[in-house]
């Protein structure tokens, strides 16, 4: 195995280790952070302080320096943030955690500038290579994700034949941008059960080929619900693995606490399997959709939801009450001005559940007294769950229930003092004003699309509302949300209902301390006091105090997870899963950001060519070249082509056994690769100087290399 120490690929990051309450600790602090801006978030204005102190996973300390450092021990790291901003880390209001498990394993179909679906050859041409580059052999699923329908030049919609055609021995599925639907090929069709003699279900829209009653690809809605129902299973090292790689993703971007919103048992079963292995390196909240509770019920009762266990809590239940504005499935008062995504006339939308089945719905989830998020996007589903959420109080609104609308994008400004009176917390979805803005115009008109996620308006009415990504609907991208909320400003450049900004502090708030009442939590995050969780993030510059238009330029530094740093991840830091490590391959996949950030990538990404080996210079025409990123370790020995995978496991970057494609050369090169390869085996450090890469075994190099990259 090639093992990496520590001391020589761990980033030069900082390092903190949380502390408990106490206002002066008789123990030294173990980790002191001043030399920034540390904004608290507590307050109703911007609020500084010199110093932070944290220890055992809680922040002991805010205050003036001195004061900090009086805290101080012989063991006690004291980190200067050197200007950077340093925040309560950011809590994720709503996203689809399950899914950023899988996203990894699935060709990335976002239409500009988030990614390359620009139009339909865009799109088959970035399924083939993903297809390809990860040797899919037939009859395999093939999963794209984020088709964006709305902003196809021409109207010119991918359909089963563009799939079938281009992938005639394979089953695809390319997920609609919104979650809430997917185009199938003929294979996928017949894999998921779907055909002509299929009925379309109520609140479902199953897109016909025209003249026909066979499905042209497109399904949205209820009739999607089947499809969402037969995911693919994990494997138990799968489980850990993708949930390891699926949290950094949220720790990229400064978050510790993610939402998972539309729990099905299977997905419920797998998060408790990998919480249970101690696979979680952030907080992770589920709510399981409505039509499973019973089944969930049956495995976890009541009396256990709404408590971490090993970073893992049920949070309370999903009801949908209808679609997408951009999928022309969210449902509306008023019509459509373009019709409905099958060419209805006159179209507004369906509810996902009759009305009674919906009341029933939201009753079932009031009688019981858990937490609520309830997705409404048209103002006419806003009305229908007003009217439900009524029906299930039956008057009497004295006791809090933690309710929260999730999207919210259509709230009419009458509908508002309704949710003060009956303190319900919208989350809006102000990403919208950039990546859909011109869809929605087109399909709602400019007045009621310039009101699209009224964060002023619910904020001055005296509402604590949230803001969120959806992800995997728009890229998570907590910098790009907030620019979003105060900018209000689409793709095209163009000012979305400047009337409804609100300040860079107040878009914090939404995704700091106003979270962290979404989930009942604010005795323990969203804000930077003493007793709070240890959960920060360092930014490179403090967005109260930026130019707003400069907001999305933000960079995450670090994000630390009650004291421990977890992005950049070092070899010090960074804690495997407790399940034994079988498949090293496999590894690499919840490692893929430990590796990324180490100092072995100041390396990745080029070809280094073989100078000296154990001492001896090499002077082939063509010498053995290494390169290596991404968990992937490629070697041309001047003969045969070897492979392996590296991933951090026990605090060493380690290697698999190298495959080789066992071809027959000229006796002089095929003896360099096989001393070239043991070589490998043996190395237990390396260092980068330039264009130089030395590798050593025991203090002694055994190889060395050069680049022109």
């Amino acid at each position: 195995m090639w093992r990496f120490t520590s001391s020589t690929i761990a980033l030069a990051v900082l390092i903190a280790t949380a502390i408990p309450q106490s206002g002066i600790a008789e123990e030294a602090a173990q980790t002191i952070f001043h030399g920034g801006r540390i904004l608290t978030m507590a307050g109703d204005s911007p609020a500084y302080v010199e110093a932070l102190v944290v220890k055992d996973g809680k922040i002991i300390f805010v205050g003036a320096k001195d004061k900090a450092i009086a805290l101080k021990g012989d063991a006690t790291k004291v980190v200067d943030l050197e200007g950077n901003a340093l925040l309560p880390a950011f809590i994720d209001a709503h996203s689809h955690y399950i899914n950023s498990l899988l996203v990894a394993n699935q060709a990335k179909l976002y239409a500009p500038p988030s990614g390359p679906g620009k139009d339909v050859p865009s799109i088959i041409a970035e399924l083939k290579k993903f297809a390809s580059e990860r040797n899919i052999p037939k009859g395999e699923l093939i999963v794209g994700y984020g088709y964006d329908d709305s902003v196809m030049p021409d109207g010119r919609l991918l359909n089963r034949d563009d799939l079938d055609e281009a992938f005639p021995d394979n089953p695809v599925r390319v997920d609609h941008v919104s979650m809430h639907g997917a185009v199938l090929n003929t294979l996928a069709l017949k894999k998921y059960g779907i055909s002509a003699e299929t009925k379309t279900p109520p609140g479902g829209i199953i897109v016909r080929k025209p003249g026909t009653e066979e499905p042209w690809g497109l399904i949205m809605e209820t009739a999607f619900l089947p499809v969402m129902e037969q995911s693919e299973p994990m494997t138990a090292q799968q489980e850990i693995e993708w949930s390891r790689a699926g949290q950094m993703l949220y720790a990229e971007v400064g978050i510790t606490t993610a939402h998972e919103g539309a729990s099905h048992l299977p997905q419920l079963q797998s998060m408790m399997r990998a919480s249970k292995a101690d696979a979680n390196i952030i907080d992770v909240v589920a709510y399981p959709f409505i039509t499973d509770a019973e089944k969930v019920l049956a495995e976890v009762p009541v009396t256990e939801w709404g408590k971490y266990k090993n970073r893992f809590k049920i949070g309370g239940i999903k009801i949908t009450l209808d679609g997408s504005p951009q999928g022309r499935t969210a449902f509306f008062t008023t019509p459509y001005l373009k019709g409905g995504p099958g060419g209805e006339k006159d179209w507004k939308g369906e509810p996902t559940f009759p009305t009674d089945l919906a009341n029933a719905m939201v009753q079932k989830v009031y009688d019981l007294k858990v937490p609520l998020t309830i997705h409404t996007n048209g103002d006419a589903a806003i009305d229908a769950f007003l009217s439900a959420y009524e029906l299930a109080r039956k008057g009497d609104y004295s006791e809090p229930w933690n309710v929260t609308t999730i999207h919210t994008q259509f709230l009419r400004k009458d509908q508002i003092p309704k949710f003060v009176e009956y303190k319900i917390r919208p989350s809006f979805y102000t990403l919208h004003t950039f990546y859909f803005a011109d869809t929605h115009i087109a399909n709602r008109g400019e007045a009621q699309a310039s009101y699209l996620s009224p964060m002023r308006d619910a904020i001055d009415a005296g509402l604590r509302p949230t803001n969120h990504t959806d992800f995997v609907v728009a890229p998570l991208d907590q910098m790009m949300m907030l620019w979003s909320a105060v900018n209000r400003v689409s793709r095209a450049g163009a000012e979305v209902g400047p009337g409804q900004r609100v300040t860079p502090f107040e878009g914090l708030k939404t995704m700091t301390e106003w979270a962290a009442e979404q989930y009942g939590e604010a005795d323990r995050k969203g804000t930077l006091e003493v007793g709070k969780l240890a959960d920060l993030v360092i930014l490179d510059k403090d967005p109260v105090d930026v130019d707003p238009a400069t907001i999305k330029d933000i960079k995450i530094v670090e994000t630390i997870k009650e004291g421990e740093t977890i992005y950049p991840a070092s070899l010090s830091t960074a804690k495997p899963p407790s399940a034994p490590v079988t498949n090293i391959k496999g590894v690499y996949s919840w490692a893929t950001h430990v590796c990324d950030m180490a100092g072995v990538n100041t390396a990745a990404h080029k070809e280094w060519k073989l100078t000296t080996l154990n001492g001896e210079t090499i002077n082939t025409q063509s010498p053995p070249t290494m390169t290596f990123a991404h968990g992937k370790l490629s070697i041309f020995g001047g003969v045969n082509r070897l492979s392996g995978s590296y991933a951090l496991v026990r605090n060493t970057v380690t290697m698999s056994d190298l495959a080789s494609t066992k071809m027959a050369g000229p006796p002089e090169l095929m003896e360099l690769e096989k001393s070239f390869a043991k070589a490998l085996r043996s190395v237990d450090s390396f260092k980068v100087s330039g264009n130089e890469l030395t590798l050593s075994a025991d203090g002694k190099v055994v190889a060395s290399f050069k680049t022109a990259n």
